[in-house]
Order: structure tokens, then C-alpha cells, then sequence
């Protein structure tokens, strides 16, 4: 059985090492980061199943890492408050925190949140791995698009595409992040190529896209049902 991956970013190295191996030994894979900067590079290059961060940290704010996490992903996250901020709290879940625990804490109380938030990400996710529009349903999962029983040939570069305007779905994706955050007019032209090429596949009238919207100046939506 795969085991779940969790980020600890926290600038307290004695709860950090206590965390660690708390949630080791309750058979979860965990990564550990102290300040602003290296959770951010570290996130560039891994996806985690569940995050778990500090309010303050040094080289930046927690809330900011929280915003920045959500702004690209749906993975759930869990903020730590000192006790009585309940201001940073609500600023916490107005940014996109998935629920909060106030210091000091027992370890099993956060046990316990990690594991109700992973339960029910599970579900929701198992509901929303396939994407319907139009005629049109595209399996995240499987990376498979179908028309009815036909399926639909897409390329790699396609296919990518696709699964990231499916991810967020009815969402601006930034012609940037469809670039992977490459800023130049080259990466950008073939991104539009690819954009063209798709929108033949699933649009009845390319010029006139239903599914596939141009947003002026930032980049395209996926329309779904």
C-alpha cells in the first residue's frame, strides 16, 4: 500500500523532528522544510498529498505560501496558529486553508485532522477525476478523452494541455503556467499551437470555440458542463 506524502514547513526544529516521527510511524511518508524559500523550491518540484504549514517562518508568510499553494493546486492544507490568533486563523481559511490547529497541540489531534481532510479529499477527488463537456468527457486519471465510446487520439503535448485546463476547470489557467512559468513568445506561440490543434479535436467551430475560451491577455478557460 502506498503511503501518503506529507510537507511539515515550520521553523521550530524540535516540533518538526517530533512530527517527523509521530507521522512515520502512522505510515506516512514526511518532508520536512524551515523557512519561506525552500518550501517554495521544494514545491516547485514535488506534489504532496497534504501540507502543513506555519503561520510565521523565516523569508516570508505562511498565508502567502498558503495562497501560493492554492493558486495551483487543490492539495489540502493544514495552517498552525499560536493560541488566541484567531485573526491569522481566519485569514488563513480565507486564503484557502483547509483547517487549522492552534499550538501547542497533541500530536493525535493533528493525526486525526490529517486524516479526516485526506478522507475526504479522497472522495471528492474519486468524484471529480472525470470532466464532462458537451459531447466530451475527459478521465484525469487515465488521461483518456472520449466522445461516447469513441476514444479520442490526443498527443503529449495535447493531452497536457488538456488535463491542466481540466484541473481547473471554469478557471483562467495563465498562458504561463500552460508554459510551465516559461515567459518568453516562443513558448507562448506553441502553447496557441497546441491550443488550435486541440480546439480541432473537440470544437464544432474551431474560430468560434464553445469548451475552449481565449481569456484576452491571460490565457484560457475550459468551459464544462
Amino acid at each position: 500500500m502506498i503511503s501518503n506524502s506529507i510537507l511539515i514547513v515550520d521553523d521550530d526544529e524540535r516540533l518538526r523532528e517530533l512530527l517527523e516521527n509521530y507521522l512515520i510511524e502512522k505510515n506516512f511518508r514526511v518532508f520536512t522544510s524551515d523557512d519561506f524559500l525552500s518550501a517554495k523550491d521544494i514545491l516547485s518540484y514535488f506534489i504532496f498529498d497534504l501540507i502543513i504549514v506555519d503561520r510565521m517562518m523565516p523569508g516570508g508568510d505562511g498565508i502567502n505560501l498558503i495562497q501560493m499553494i492554492k493558486e495551483k493546486s487543490s492539495t489540502p492544507v493544514i495552517l498552525l496558529t499560536a493560541m488566541g490568533e484567531s485573526t491569522n486563523r481566519i485569514e488563513g481559511l480565507k486564503t484557502g486553508a483547509d483547517d487549522y490547529v492552534a499550538k501547542p497541540f497533541e500530536p493525535e489531534e493533528l493525526y486525526l485532522r490529517i486524516k479526516n481532510l485526506l478522507e475526504f479529499f479522497d472522495q471528492k477527488s474519486n468524484l471529480e477525476d472525470r470532466i464532462n463537456f458537451g459531447d466530451y468527457l475527459y478521465d484525469l486519471s487515465t488521461f483518456q478523452l472520449k466522445k461516447g465510446e469513441e476514444n479520442i487520439y490526443l498527443t503529449e503535448g495535447e493531452n497536457k494541455l488538456l488535463n491542466l485546463l481540466a484541473i481547473k476547470k471554469n478557471n483562467i489557467v495563465l498562458r504561463e503556467e500552460l508554459a510551465d512559468n516559461k515567459v518568453n513568445d516562443n513558448e507562448f506561440r506553441k502553447i496557441d499551437v497546441q491550443v488550435t490543434r486541440l480546439r480541432q479535436k473537440v470544437e464544432k467551430n474551431p474560430k468560434r470555440p464553445t469548451y475552449i475560451k481565449t481569456i484576452r491577455g491571460k490565457g484560457y478557460k475550459l468551459i464544462t458542463n
